[in-house]
């Protein structure tokens, strides 16, 4: 069982901005060593690819309009296709992405991202079968039949062979028994506010899953199978049992709902339970998409595979929800800032583990400023209820925040893929509080220093825009103590 707590916002932490590396016309790594993705120095560009679920899709067309813009499409997917044949299955999803923001109908690395064609857009096996239906994804609605579309926006609603008015749909689905249910190749979302929250929740949390399986794709896809999706062989591209996702019309139905679970439930603003598989939120103005990214990244992990009951009972509790505040800086890159980064309907551009987002800058002002610290020797034996006894609870979870970054950005992400290592471990149930420390070949206490020489390398001058070799802009700043 995982939950969030407030938020802490330490006052008088200077804001920062930092380089940011532009996602898609950024020179390519070497060939040599697939690994070395164009990154941030601190935190990553990444692209999420236009598709069914998408606010902004619009019909298929062709983008590539240029010799070059296929050139550097094709480059990239070597680039996929290398990180396929390494088994490197969250770096072949990064590049096969990026393949996208040059040529977003890129057939080979929609598939390699396990995509299918549905009509003039892209999704999965679900989105392909409702397609075949004759039912279109409205982004105010979720799926309905084509032919129905000027009813549903006259505010009718369909039951059985009959058509109801809203208030009466409103009714009928007034409690989260009796919700309406909507389903997407990843999910299903139960609510009792609205059929139109539900489809904005069922976008968001695409959305967001598809940033996640650039990241830790590997819990999810193994090597064989991304060699399939290289050899064109069909996906299915949804999961059959959909991640489960609960949504209340108000925090007092939420709280009602689930006191009996977590007693504590009053000061959560969204909670995972691992035994039921379902995450739970509700709909007031003080929810925040961070509190959504970390419950739903909870989900991903521990359904995306076999995994071990209690996970972190043992040992290693931080990295588990650190790695959760770790996505709750992920951000819209602001539209100014996309310029260049691909042709209009690629996609959407995200940053996360930048400086000035999520509990980064709180994180950073504890570790320099307050002097607070837990030793990587006296935090990794800490299990979930050990951490969640302590005083200290809310330092604690800004630092796991500021240590899941580290380990994904330290030099360019040395330690990145021995971080994933260890929460594949962590849960599988066959981490031991010594085992980070084993898979980066460092000790804890020149983890601690290397810690806080990352944190010292946050603070920068307010960056400002050139351009980088290629043309595409970017956003420079230099490193300063």
């Amino acid at each position: 069982m995982h939950f969030d707590r407030c938020k802490v916002v330490a006052a008088g932490i200077i804001q920062v901005l930092f380089a940011i590396q532009a996602a898609a016309g950024a020179p390519v790594a070497d060939a040599g060593s697939v690994e070395q993705l164009p990154k941030l120095a601190l935190g990553e560009v990444l692209l999420v690819a236009d598709d069914v679920y998408s606010a902004s899709n619009k019909n298929r067309e062709s983008h590539v309009d240029d010799q070059g813009q296929s050139a550097q499409a094709e480059e990239l997917f070597q680039r996929a296709r290398k990180a396929c044949g390494q088994g490197e299955v969250d770096t072949a999803m990064r590049y096969a992405a990026r393949v996208l923001a040059a040529d977003p109908d890129h057939h080979e690395a929609r598939q390699l991202l396990g995509y299918l064609s549905v009509g003039d857009s892209w999704g999965g096996g679900y989105a392909a079968r409702r397609f075949e239906r004759g039912e279109i994804w409205n982004p105010r609605f979720g799926w309905l039949r084509a032919e129905d579309l000027q009813r549903w926006k006259a505010d009718e609603r369909p039951l059985g062979k009959r058509w109801i008015t809203l208030e009466e749909d409103t009714r009928r689905h007034r409690t989260i028994e009796d919700g309406w249910r909507l389903r997407t190749d990843h999910f299903e979302i139960v609510t009792n506010h609205s059929r139109e929250a539900a489809a904005e929740l069922a976008a968001q949390v695409e959305t967001l899953y598809r940033v996640w399986q650039q990241l830790f794709g590997d819990f999810y896809l193994a090597k064989s199978d991304l060699l399939r999706r290289l050899d064109q062989k069909k996906v299915s591209g949804h999961r059959r049992q959909p991640f489960s996702v609960v949504y209340y019309r108000s925090r007092d139905q939420y709280n009602s709902a689930l006191r009996s679970q977590q007693p504590r439930i009053d000061i959560t603003l969204g909670i995972y339970f691992d035994t039921t598989r379902k995450s739970h939120f509700f709909a007031e103005p003080q929810q925040n998409p961070g509190t959504l990214y970390h419950e739903a990244v909870h989900q991903f992990f521990q359904e995306s595979g076999r995994s071990a009951k209690k996970v972190g009972a043992l040992g290693n509790a931080w990295a588990i929800e650190g790695v959760a505040c770790y996505f709750e800086s992920l951000m819209n890159l602001p539209r100014e800032e996309q310029s260049g980064l691909g042709p209009s309907g690629a996609g959407r551009f995200f940053t996360i583990g930048t400086a000035s987002a999520g509990r980064l800058p709180a994180a950073r002002h504890r570790r320099l400023i307050d002097d607070y610290y837990v030793p990587l020797a006296e935090l990794s034996p800490m299990g979930t209820s050990d951490l969640q006894q302590r005083e200290d609870l809310a330092q604690l979870y800004t630092q796991s925040a500021g240590l899941a970054t580290f380990f994904m950005h330290y030099q360019d992400g040395i330690y990145r893929k021995q971080f994933g290592e260890l929460l594949r471990l962590l849960y599988t149930g066959r981490d031991t509080p010594g085992k980070l420390s084993e898979l980066v070949g460092v000790g804890y206490p020149q983890l601690d220093r290397q810690y806080r020489e990352f944190m010292e390398h946050l603070t920068m001058p307010p960056a400002t825009h050139r351009t980088s070799p290629d043309g595409s802009p970017s956003l420079r700043a230099n490193l300063v103590n």
